[in-house]
């Protein structure tokens, strides 16, 4: 048996021990408090598109997180002010080139930054972490819609519902059930609007308003969500937003999820009703981003594989 291994080597181990020194030393000079919170909890997401592992205790039903992000609202909405957390975090059945189930995560949250301001620092980061200070001089910003025309060559808000679907079926999407137009819509990013872009890393922002998830809307734009997610050759590194604080639109938004994944047959999710209390004691305004650090590795590393930059990927585990 020689699968006891370590998928990554020693040269893997070395920089990511320096990687997350890096980070670490990136929020010390702005202040920003590192904090922990359970990676197993009562609740979940309730995305339709992410799939949760769940664990059975005698205690009852637990989950391993997806992210940190309900818990560390909670610390906000008590006062904390700007934190960070490194940590695992986990989802089901996502394993790949790029994806491992149980995976590194960054996240921190600014108390006062607008989009602007969170794309600089998530950027600002990036560079440290590679140590590449000219990396901020050479990204590429675009919003989704411009992104969208260029790539596809069609303008989104021109498109009906159905010419959405044609459009991934056209460019390849194989599926056994009628899916929404967001689903449609993630296929032809993910496979042809992302892998269209050139650049060393690729900012693009004010994704539509179906895809907000956790995040607020554009003050002038209610079809535009005040998001986004930084891309270096295809790959994903990102994701932030400036963050929804409203706890009935918040509510709204997970009842929205629960009613899609009744309608595709998914597992049942209960919405975290602390995460909603949280928000009507008082969630600051403010602005998040989770940064996948194994991928950032990847890229620091030069590989194409997720699993050369663990130490025991999800088959050694």
């Amino acid at each position: 048996m020689s699968d006891w291994r370590p998928s990554g080597g020693v040269e893997a181990l070395k920089l990511r021990a320096q990687l997350l020194a890096r980070a670490r030393g990136f929020f010390a000079e702005r202040n920003i408090l590192e904090v922990e919170t359970p990676l197993l909890g009562l609740h979940t997401v309730t995305e339709p598109g992410i799939d949760s592992i769940e664990v059975r205790l005698r205690a009852g039903q637990r989950y391993l997180q997806t992210s940190p992000e309900y818990a560390m609202k909670r610390l906000l909405a008590a006062g904390v002010g700007d934190c960070y957390q490194i940590c695992k975090a986990f989802r089901c059945g996502e394993e790949g080139k790029h994806h491992n189930p149980e995976f590194t995560l960054i996240e921190w949250y600014r108390s006062g930054f607008d989009l602007q301001k969170i794309i600089h620092e998530a950027v600002a980061l990036l560079a440290g972490l590679l140590a590449d200070a000219s990396l901020s001089e050479r990204v590429q910003l675009i919003s989704y819609s411009q992104a969208f025309e260029k790539v596809v060559g069609k303008t989104l808000h021109d498109l009906s519902a159905q010419q959405i679907k044609a459009l991934a079926i056209q460019q390849g999407l194989r599926h056994t059930q009628d899916l929404g137009v967001d689903q449609y819509l993630d296929f032809i990013f993910a496979n042809h609007i992302v892998a269209g872009l050139c650049g060393p890393l690729t900012v693009i922002y004010h994704y539509p308003a179906a895809q907000a998830a956790l995040a607020k809307l554009n003050a002038s734009d209610a079809n535009l969500a005040e998001r986004f997610e930084i891309f270096y050759q295809g790959v994903e590194l990102a994701n932030g937003c400036c963050e929804l604080i409203d706890a009935q639109a918040q509510q709204t938004r997970f009842q929205s999820n629960q009613a899609t994944r009744r309608a595709r047959g998914l597992a049942p999710v209960a919405i975290d009703q602390r995460l909603i209390a949280a928000q009507r004691h008082g969630l600051p305004e403010c602005a998040g981003v989770a940064l996948g650090l194994d991928r950032v590795l990847m890229l620091a590393l030069g590989v194409a594989n997720i699993s050369t930059a663990l130490s025991f990927d999800w088959p050694r585990a």
